[in-house]
């Protein structure tokens, strides 16, 4: 039932974030996280301002960081650094998530539940279990699905698998898809980084 019982929050809890600072974790996690995968995997890392629009709004404490595997078909991995303090971040082309997803009172979010939650989605996508697809019908709306499963992990609502759907904007479905009815990419797992000759036993 979490910390607001069966009654659930109050409505004024909805609109109040009572401590951020208790998010600021989250940049050393991802720091070290991104240490980790360049040490792990074939990858080319940039940084700086401006790599990525749609998750540098707002202020940002420090440069975002992007990781491009040296594997056309394996999906990049982007981090800004927000002043709340958080994340934005995106897998692939248009997979994008927020950690926390909220910070308000009402949603209790905390820093290490949401570590967990960037760990589970990291590892998901270094072992290519990342599905992204943007549809647009005859008529209507254009649509933006991506999903992400993991062979062994727990926190997930089914327990292995998370799935998001969103409308998107009929011009920006038909930029994304250049003529195509639908696009679906179904990335491949990061190339792991080879040993150089000082790293192999003689």
């Amino acid at each position: 039932m979490g910390r607001w019982g069966k009654e659930g929050p109050p409505p004024e809890a909805y609109s109040r974030v009572t401590d951020p600072e208790r998010f600021r974790p989250l940049h050393n996690v991802a720091l070290r996280l991104l240490e980790q995968l360049e040490a792990s995997f074939n990858v080319e890392r940039f940084e700086g301002y401006g790599l990525d629009n749609e998750l540098e709004v707002g202020d940002l404490e420090r440069p975002t960081v992007r990781l491009v595997p040296r594997e056309q078909k394996a999906a990049p991995l982007a981090i800004a650094f927000t002043t709340f303090p958080g994340l934005r971040v995106r897998v692939g082309r248009w997979l994008t998530d927020g950690f926390p997803q909220c910070g308000c009172d009402a949603c209790d979010e905390t820093a290490d539940d949401e570590a967990i939650r960037l760990g589970s989605l990291v590892d998901a996508l270094t072992a290519g279990c990342v599905r992204e697809g943007v549809s647009l019908p005859p008529a209507g709306t254009g649509w933006q699905e991506s999903e992400y499963w993991l062979e062994s992990e727990y926190w997930l609502p089914d327990g292995r698998r998370y799935s998001s759907r969103s409308s998107v904007d009929q011009a920006v479905a038909r930029e994304l898809l250049i003529g195509r009815e639908n696009s679906s990419l179904e990335w491949l797992p990061w190339p792991p980084r080879q040993p150089t000759s000082e790293q192999v036993p003689g």
